[in-house]
């Protein structure tokens, strides 16, 4: 058990917070304690940290306004002083150059109270997140390495001999789940992360075995594409996934196979058109066809199972594999993109949460999709995307007006409401807190200057902070998230309770989400205690991943300047620029980082170039990029580059014509 001591406003307190006896014996601690959402003057707010330069809120819910609220540091000096408005206290300017702990301290009418402790650092959020991101994802595999289908009992062997429970490639898995694509998504985002992380797995019994060195995320990525193929899936969004490989092949062609990549492309453009939808799908409450052709016009139940706007991306990535492959028919899936946007923009009544929150863990499909589209397309998207975007950014922020800045499912809601195969009356709706940011942050990428860009970040971080315990239960969505071997750094308080013997047999998956506050919860009734269903699945964990994806795509920036920290624009070719990169690549908070941006000069090869954590919890990774070195002659045009795909962020300068020519 984890038990941080502080100091508190001259008092001396130690924080052995509720919950962490629950995620360790599966009962709940009482009595009041720092953060206890029970006590007099609760303080509650992510349990874990903040990241440098993003949004800081906690929730004081029965602080008046004008209260007034201090952070102190260990040593009980006082670091930052606010006010409380709207039972909301924002320390955003907040940014300092030690990590903490940190606490909130709260004076108000009903008494004073303290938060649990807290951090603050580089890319906080994604680094305690990235590792249990990819584990979740070996960990939750059928079989935990062996993929044959079992016909044993299901419960024998503790999980070995499991069955997949309707699932391909992950337990309990649906063809909604989109595995692979977050998968794709996280790497493409943010590959020089994702290619240091390891997780203890195994991936016996595949017919490919991967070169040593391959990264976890590419072994699993590989895993689902081989069962998919396997089972000749035909469902319309297993085609997507498979889809999401071919396009990203590229990006993955030093590990895998391209025999791997001619099944897959051979089995989707023989198949993207056919209405056939017998392999392998579940959960179909929504009637539609496997033609991924055509104009889907069904809304899916609150299930998530068929999200509006799932086909459109997928399209536009198969347009891509087509132009790759010198297809004459790539222009077909450019037009099923096209036409099923122009559907969506025309048709979905955005103020009927059914469409948005009321997809679940599927709605970032939406959203993320037209931005894509947008963004990598401009001239090709249809010109309503900008106006409908803004549309559903709108009515996001305004439901999100309240004291935990939480986007609600209505005015008269605050979560969803039960669904047709939701088993409850007040359903688990983690995946949707979950995956939100992916759609808020991916229209704040569109909106730009837009001032509600600025408010769907700062909502997009209060779901996150939700995750992490800023919720009427002042509870983690993880039960075991107290613990070192599968939770979050710095977490005191889990989740209530986790399921036991459930479809996917969860529970003992690192970093899974189990349970998340019900509407009886809110707007602060934390003496409901354990209300509503509670239980992991895959679907969830998929949706925060695409968040991490969107956190990762939100927070990368690239600079390259001359001496003096200029802009480069037309630099002499004996010349050394240096090269800037933020991006969430802090995975080790007491180390210097590093990663690795690609350097294209003019039409030769690109090559990989290393940058180095400027000092401890900095959020810029930097080197000097010699252009002598490089191979520059004059006019050469440099591209620096990191991410991939509709990720992908890049720098542009050229080399003077004659060596005599002025930087800058």
């Amino acid at each position: 058990m984890k038990i941080r001591l502080f100091l508190a406003v001259g008092a001396l307190v130690l924080s052995a917070v509720p919950g962490m006896a629950s995620a360790a014996t599966g009962h709940e601690s009482t009595g009041a304690a720092a953060g206890d959402p029970l006590a007099a003057q609760p303080v509650l707010l992510n349990q874990s940290g903040f990241g440098l330069g993003e949004s800081k809120r906690f929730t004081a819910p029965r602080a008046e306004d004008g209260a007034t609220f201090t952070i102190t540091d260990i040593s009980g000096k006082v670091r930052y002083r606010g006010e409380v408005n709207g039972n909301v206290g924002d320390f955003t300017g907040f940014n300092p150059r030690d990590t903490g702990d940190f606490v909130v301290t709260v004076t108000a009418a009903a008494g004073t109270g303290t938060s649990v402790p807290f951090g603050i650092g580089a890319y906080w959020t994604d680094r305690v997140s990235y590792q249990r991101a990819v584990e979740f994802m070996a960990g939750s595999r059928c079989y935990f390495g062996d993929y044959t289908r079992k016909t044993v009992d299901p419960v024998s062997d503790e999980y070995g001999a499991r069955d997949c429970m309707k699932g391909v490639a992950w337990r309990d898995a649906a063809q909604y789940s989109r595995e692979i694509q977050s998968l794709i998504d996280m790497y493409l985002a943010n590959p020089s992360a994702f290619d240091r992380i390891r997780v203890d797995a195994d991936y016996k019994g595949l017919p490919v075995t991967l070169p040593e060195g391959t990264p976890d995320i590419v072994r699993i990525i590989y895993w689902g594409v081989e069962l998919l193929l396997q089972q000749e899936v035909n469902d319309p969004q297993f085609k997507e996934q498979l889809a999401a490989f071919v396009y990203a092949y590229p990006q993955l062609d030093t590990y895998i196979p391209e025999s791997v990549y001619r099944r897959a492309s051979d089995h989707l453009f023989a198949s993207w058109g056919d209405a056939d939808r017998d392999r392998y799908h579940w959960q179909a409450f929504t009637p539609h066809t496997g033609d991924l052709f055509q104009v889907y016009t069904q809304v899916g139940t609150g299930k998530g199972e068929l999200a509006p706007g799932h086909s459109v991306w997928p399209n536009l990535m198969m347009h891509e594999v087509a132009k790759r492959e010198g297809r004459a028919d790539a222009d077909r899936y450019l037009q099923a993109a096209q036409a099923q946007a122009t559907w969506l923009i025309d048709h979905l009544d955005l103020e009927d949460p059914r469409v948005t929150k009321g997809q679940r863990q599927s709605e970032s499909v939406l959203v993320t999709g037209l931005v894509q589209f947008a963004e990598t397309y401009p001239d090709e998207a249809p010109r309503g995307i900008r106006k409908f975007v803004r549309d559903w950014a709108r009515i996001a922020v305004d439901r999100s007006d309240n004291l935990w800045d939480f986007r609600r499912y209505s005015d008269d809601r605050w979560t969803i409401p039960a669904f047709s195969g939701s088993g409850s009356d007040d359903p688990n709706e983690v995946g949707n807190v979950a995956g939100f940011p992916a759609s808020a942050l991916a229209a704040a990428k569109l909106l730009g200057h837009d001032p509600l860009a600025a408010r769907l970040r700062e909502i997009a971080t209060a779901q996150v902070d939700n995750i992490f315990g800023r919720n009427p239960t002042g509870r983690h969505a993880s039960y075991d998230a107290p613990s070192e071997e599968a939770g979050f750094e710095g977490v005191e308080n889990g989740w209530f309770s986790e399921y036991y013997g459930g479809a996917g047999l969860l529970e003992g998956a690192s970093g899974v989400l189990d349970g998340s506050p019900k509407n009886g919860h809110y707007p602060f009734n934390p003496e409901q205690g354990n209300i509503g269903h509670t239980e992991g699945w895959v679907a969830f964990n998929t949706a925060w991943n695409e968040s991490l994806t969107w956190r990762a795509a939100d927070q990368t920036q690239l600079k390259v300047g001359t001496q003096g920290n200029v802009p480069a624009r037309v630099v002499r070719a004996d010349s050394k620029v240096r090269v800037d990169l933020e991006a969430p690549l802090n995975l080790d908070a007491d180390a210097l980082d590093q990663g690795t941006v690609d350097v294209r000069v003019g039409d030769r090869t690109t090559k990989q170039l290393t940058v180095t954590q400027t000092e401890k919890n900095s959020k810029t990774f930097s080197a000097t990029l010699d252009l002598a070195a490089s191979g520059a002659k004059p006019r050469d045009s440099i591209t620096v580059t990191y991410g991939h795909g509709p990720f992908a962020v890049s720098y542009s300068f050229t080399v003077a014509s004659t060596p005599s020519r002025p930087t800058g």
